[in-house]
């Protein structure tokens, strides 16, 4: 059997959402409940029955049963990781969260803008694990900084509200949480609507 240690303050809810994605069972462990297999004792991690042992958020997600797969989906993940978190959650010293990047206008999330404006995901027409990565970063905005309007990348908005759609995601952050998220996407997209040319359309997805 699966299991998957994390907590939901921490980044672990983003592996849940892609098991339930792959209907993939598991069972969900403390951080400090033995077996723990990350050296550090930290999360998410992960292991199974079968002696697999993985740790932090990069590669969790299986599922990808080519080399082509692999890496269409990999680069994406690991630029989540390393440039579109630091982006999005700026850290102290102690590794506090202080603030955020989406206060300004970023080069990354400018051409994550123009990216979505072409397609409804990262990588084409099919959700995959890349927007896992990358949305559940951006879907944490608003439940950390409730004040930023992310209305400002239109095609940003639409692919968060598209992401927090999913049946899966709900499952992974719970039905308040979604529907705060939700919500908060709705508001997005009319401000988006709003400051723009009138082109710019709510998505029927809730």
């Amino acid at each position: 059997a699966v299991k998957l240690y994390g907590h939901p303050g921490t980044r672990s809810p983003l592996v849940d959402w892609y098991l339930h994605e792959i209907s993939c069972p598991f069972e969900s462990k403390l951080p400090n409940e033995p077996g723990n297999p990350h050296p550090f004792g930290q999360v998410p991690a992960l292991s199974d029955d079968g002696g697999v042992e993985i740790f932090e958020s990069a590669d969790k997600y299986g599922g990808l049963d080519t080399p082509e797969a692999r890496a269409g989906v990999t680069k994406w993940i690991v630029w989540a990781n390393a440039s579109l978190d630091p982006i999005l959650f700026k850290e102290n010293e102690q590794g506090k969260v202080i603030g955020t990047g989406a206060v300004g206008d970023p080069k990354g999330l400018q051409r994550l803008e123009a990216i979505l404006a072409k397609s409804d995901y990262v990588t084409g027409s099919e959700f995959t694990v890349a927007d896992i990565s990358i949305a559940a970063y951006l879907l944490y905005v608003p439940q950390f900084f409730a004040k930023v309007d992310m209305g400002k990348w239109p095609n940003i908005s639409a692919y968060m509200a598209r992401c927090a759609a999913r049946p899966a995601y709900e499952k992974a952050f719970g039905a308040q949480t979604t529907s705060y998220v939700r919500d908060m996407c709705k508001k997005y997209i009319a401000s988006a609507g709003s400051s723009g040319s009138g082109k710019f359309q709510l998505p029927k997805l809730f």
